[in-house]
């Protein structure tokens, strides 16, 4: 049997501070590989500077190739990051690794080639949450933070990660067609980062989930969520391999895919359009350099969390 890498002395760092991986329980069996120690890195926020950009990519219509004064998106993408890089409006504080603008560009390139391979359906039940909190320690002062969801359920039931919506005061979930709910924190895994969010609502669009298996290593997935203020953005990788938390007994896959601000609680998805997966954060340490892999946690673990969590 292999070695698995520990986390027992390693941080998980988070916007708002640093805490250590809590002990959980989980009777699943995943595969096991070597590798070395490393920190987590929790990526719930998209910074406030990097909204006018992201607004203003959201803006052009993904279907159209050119723009209608003849210049291809492509372009039309690289002079826009490269403006507003020029005037600071694109500043991200807590991720120094992000190179402005080639990598913004690239990744909203990379998402429109990819959501032509992809089924649509797929991105209508992805999910942008937006909370209000109160900062740890403040009686009266708030602050906003972002992150992703998926639907599970079409009167509304959102999994995403425990660290978007711990201390929330209120919960807004948006979807991709325009629709806005008030979102009521239902259920929470702290341990393995994982919450359940309830909507009033009906005939919302919804993503399978694939509970009967984990990926393997070196298994193909796509992830979707809303990276840095944008929103519905594709990226796909590889499983690397499956780490143990030195104090969980549960396991997490890494997975050579950019993972931003902003991509917490994405969904995972198989080559099937079945989500088994939720990210929650990535690693970092010298060894990675500048593109560390993401990190997710197997959907199986919300099974405990939700109504109708069969798949």
């Amino acid at each position: 049997m292999g070695k698995n890498e520990d986390f027992k002395e390693n941080e998980i760092t988070t916007t708002t501070g640093e805490e250590q991986l809590a002990e959980v329980s989980n009777e699943r069996d995943f595969p096991e590989n070597e590798a070395g120690s490393s920190r987590i890195t929790k990526g719930s926020n998209a910074e406030e500077e990097g909204k006018p950009l992201a607004e203003a990519i959201n803006s052009f219509d993904e279907e159209d190739d050119d723009a209608p004064d003849g210049r291809p998106l492509w372009l039309r993408l690289v002079a826009l990051v490269a403006i507003l890089g020029f005037l600071g409006l694109v500043a991200v504080t807590s991720w120094p690794s992000l190179r402005w603008p080639q990598e913004m560009a690239g990744l909203v390139l990379e998402s429109l080639r990819l959501k032509k391979e992809i089924d649509p359906a797929w991105l209508k039940a992805v999910v942008e949450i937006d909370v209000v909190y109160r900062e740890p320690g403040s009686t009266f002062a708030v602050a906003q933070k972002s992150g992703t969801g998926f639907n599970i359920n079409t009167s509304g039931q959102i999994i995403t990660n425990h660290h978007v919506v711990e201390g929330a005061l209120n919960i807004t979930v948006s979807f991709p067609d325009g629709k806005k709910f008030r979102g009521e924190y239902r259920a929470g895994a702290p341990d393995y980062d994982l919450a359940v969010i309830n909507l009033q609502a009906d005939s919302l669009p919804v993503v399978p989930l694939n509970m009967s298996r984990a990926p393997l290593p070196g298994e193909l997935v796509r992830v979707v969520g809303n990276p840095l203020g944008l929103n519905n953005i594709v990226v796909e990788g590889k499983v690397i391999r499956y780490l143990q938390g030195g104090n969980t007994p549960g396991r997490v896959f890494s997975i050579d895919a950019p993972i931003f601000p902003g991509n917490s609680g994405s969904p995972v998805f198989d080559r099937n359009g079945q989500v088994v997966g939720v990210v929650f954060g990535r690693l970092t340490g010298t060894e990675y350099g500048s593109d560390p892999p993401g990190l997710a946690v197997p959907v199986g673990e919300v099974a405990g969390l939700c109504t109708g969590c069969s798949g």
